[in-house]
């Protein structure tokens, strides 16, 4: 039955993926919604399963077709690159999807993606976006890899992961011109450089604030971003967790100092992705990504 699919229906289903709309994803393929229809439901025919609940208002993807569409698009991905190459068109580039955490986006997958410049059939598409929404994005097909930390959720099957490094957030002060903290533990009320509440970060942090009541702190800032919140604190504005990557060169030169390695957060970063193949590009970056030593 499967060799009864026809690569317009693919086509249509991304088109519908995308706009969520019968409407208009049979208007952008240029034919009538009846027989727009048609070919989305003979395509569920052949593969054995609902890709679209049709009861849901907007479109949803069903759990089964969220894994299809990844590998839909990447069969598409793969079979326009593999024609050029066949023709001796070399301009032709890959895509590779990559939703990062802010600080890792910032900090981290610039160095993860120089190792993997070598590579010239290949174009990187990142996006910064809060760790709920990455989640959100790879559990809908719209990315092909997360870089992101511990997610219970991606644990399992249809999902991937592997264990890139383990970092950790230091609770850090400013220092003065000679390298002494400005501020000390024992302080009252200082100032306190936080991360928003619904971020994974700010999670961790209340947790450990919840454990040490002790610490005295007086809210000040609040943001989802540790460059921001980093930027705040090296301006002597206060105190903060940030994650080792970030800090790295500023405890070396002194201007920041680790308040008590006592109060600091073990975090792992992983990768995941879909266990539904990607393009050619994709799986090589994520053998790399697998084989690489750690940077921190």
């Amino acid at each position: 039955m499967l060799g009864n699919i026809e690569i317009k229906w693919i086509y249509d289903i991304l088109a519908l993926e995308e706009l969520r709309s019968f409407t208009l994803a049979s208007e952008r393929r240029n034919i009538s919604q009846s027989s727009f229809s048609r070919r989305v439901q003979a395509l569920e025919s052949a593969v054995g399963f609902d890709i679209f609940n049709r009861g849901s208002t907007p479109l949803l993807l069903t759990s089964e077709g969220k894994n299809f569409i990844v590998y839909a698009r990447n069969l598409i991905d793969d079979m326009d690159f593999q024609i050029n190459n066949i023709k001796g068109v070399n301009n032709i580039k890959q895509r590779i999807n990559i939703a990062a955490a802010h600080s890792l986006a910032v900090f981290v997958l610039p160095e993860f993606i120089s190792e993997f410049s070598g590579k010239k059939d290949n174009i990187f598409f990142v996006e910064s976006i809060n760790v709920d929404e990455a989640v959100y994005n790879l559990k809908e097909g719209r990315c092909d890899f997360i870089l992101s930390f511990s997610n219970e959720e991606l644990m399992s099957f249809p999902f991937l992961h592997h264990e890139v490094f383990q970092t950790q957030l230091h609770l850090v002060s400013p220092c003065h011109t000679n390298g002494e903290p400005i501020y000390d533990v024992s302080d009252e009320n200082i100032p306190l450089m936080k991360y928003a509440d619904e971020s994974y970060m700010g999670r961790q942090v209340n947790q450990l604030l919840t454990r040490e009541s002790a610490l005295s702190f007086s809210l000040s800032f609040v943001s989802s971003m540790s460059d921001v919140l980093k930027m705040m604190i090296m301006k002597g504005n206060g105190v903060g967790w940030l994650p080792d990557y970030s800090i790295a060169q500023e405890l070396e030169s002194g201007s920041l100092s680790v308040m008590d390695p006592s109060l600091s957060i073990r975090m792992s970063v992983y990768v995941y992705r879909t266990s539904a193949r990607l393009n050619l590009s994709s799986e090589r970056f994520w053998q790399q990504m697998k084989s690489r030593t750690s940077l921190f």
